[in-house]
């Protein structure tokens, strides 16, 4: 009977036999769904106090760019201690670093500075999370289950991100932001509940003998730059990072000065694009195979273009969030393809060095992309800035797909898999 379910449901059945899998992800979902509502009220206030995109672009940074610093030195140190327990206080740091921002926005003493350096701090903590975030997840499955298992923890992200606008739209209108920054530092209690009942092996038996912090971390990226694999791989998640996010993290500006909307908008918009991410994780959780992944990269990829192109010239907010339904569900399918590829290839003991240059792209590319958008969009508009990015994703979406094609990457990294 456990077979005829686990097979009824794919790869999500596999997945879900480990306890300490459906723990974490447990956990994770509930403090992801804080993170999401925390980032919309976070682009919310910044708007709301300064009515500029350079401003709204500059604090998304401020977030996410120690992640360029804090990560990869991260990387090492996890690489050669523990994963969990980097998770665990980097977690316990952001919650409490919640709980005097809210301290700070309930009682009126929040400015634009203070705000500033608040994104630095989280920022930082995140540049640890992440990284060991990425270096656990093997360890909580099979090795025949992680690709179902990356893909169904991208699911549960994606629904928190499909949750989380939606909450904070509520609690923003009804509340005010710095309830919703309250509501982020409790959701971290349920995962650090989590990290604390897992039980994985963390021994590090197979690697080999650290030769000093700066050799470990100069091994990481030669190791990253020598596999044309990878680095082909890491190309393609900068690119989606600089050329085409950016819309997500100024759709505050978008929403306020393109569409003239409020809270409520966005948070309609920024649940669309969760939802069909969410739904793309899905999907790729219950198929459950590493076997055309780099087929549904590439040909994602560039839906991804047409559907933001497409959102830029919409009129009217249900069409804009259908188009950015789209957008969500093929963005998320490079995404989880992009990573699952990754993960099925690099060695153990250089994974955590390895997904933290592949957590810049995620979080600090992107974030960096948004700031030099806001910049242009200030002085050039925003839906030309993001057109430009469009044009470009484009161009590099021909160049990806003669690659991918010359490089055999798909054979290579499957057949590393098997």
């Amino acid at each position: 009977m456990v077979g005829a379910k686990s097979s009824a449901f794919g790869g999500i059945g596999r997945a879900l036999r480990s306890r300490n899998f459906v723990l974490y992800c447990s956990g994770l979902g509930v403090a992801l769904t804080g993170t999401f509502v925390f980032f919309v009220a976070l682009g919310w206030v910044t708007w709301e106090m300064t009515h500029s995109a350079a401003w709204v672009g500059a604090i998304v940074m401020a977030e996410t760019l120690p992640n360029a610093i804090v990560g990869p030195l991260a990387g090492v140190i996890i690489d050669r201690t523990s994963a969990r327990r980097a998770l665990f206080w980097a977690q316990l740091c952001s919650s409490v670093t919640m709980v005097l921002l809210t301290v700070v926005t309930l009682n009126d003493w929040l400015s634009i500075e203070i705000l500033l350096v608040f994104s630095v701090v989280l920022g930082s903590l995140n540049g640890i999370a992440f990284p060991a975030h990425f270096a656990i997840m093997p360890k909580l499955v099979p090795r025949q289950d992680l690709t179902a298992a990356i893909a169904f923890q991208a699911s549960v992200s994606q629904a928190a991100r499909f949750l989380g606008p939606a909450i904070a739209g509520i609690i923003i209108v009804t509340a005010g932001a710095g309830m919703a920054f309250a509501l982020n530092a409790l959701s971290y209690l349920a995962f650090l509940a989590a990290l604390l009942v897992i039980r994985v092996d963390e021994s590090g038996s197979d690697a080999p003998r650290s030769k000093g912090f700066a050799a470990d971390m100069t091994a990481g990226l030669k190791y990253a730059w020598s596999s044309q694999s990878i680095r082909l791989l890491l190309i393609v998640a900068v690119a989606l990072g600089i050329l085409l996010r950016p819309i997500i993290e100024l759709m505050p500006a978008y929403v306020g000065k393109v569409l003239e909307g409020d809270a409520a908008a966005l948070a309609w918009l920024l649940a669309s694009a969760g939802a069909g991410a969410m739904l793309a994780s899905l999907w790729l959780a219950w198929r459950g195979a590493t076997e055309g992944l780099t087929r549904i990269m590439v040909w994602n990829f560039a839906v991804t273009v047409i559907a933001l192109i497409a959102f830029l010239f919409s009129s009217g907010l249900a069409i804009g969030v259908a188009l950015l339904f789209l957008y969500g569900y093929c963005s998320a399918s490079v995404l989880i393809s992009n990573q699952t590829l990754i993960q099925s290839t690099v060695d153990d003991h250089l994974r955590a060095r390895i997904m933290s240059i592949y957590a810049l792209t995620v979080r600090a590319i992107p974030a960096f992309a948004a700031f030099v958008a806001g910049q242009l969009a200030d002085r050039l508009g925003i839906v030309p800035t993001f057109l430009g990015g469009a044009i470009a994703g484009l161009a590099f979406w021909i160049w990806m797909r003669q690659m991918a094609s010359r490089n055999n990457i798909a054979e290579r990294i499957e057949r590393a898999d098997t």
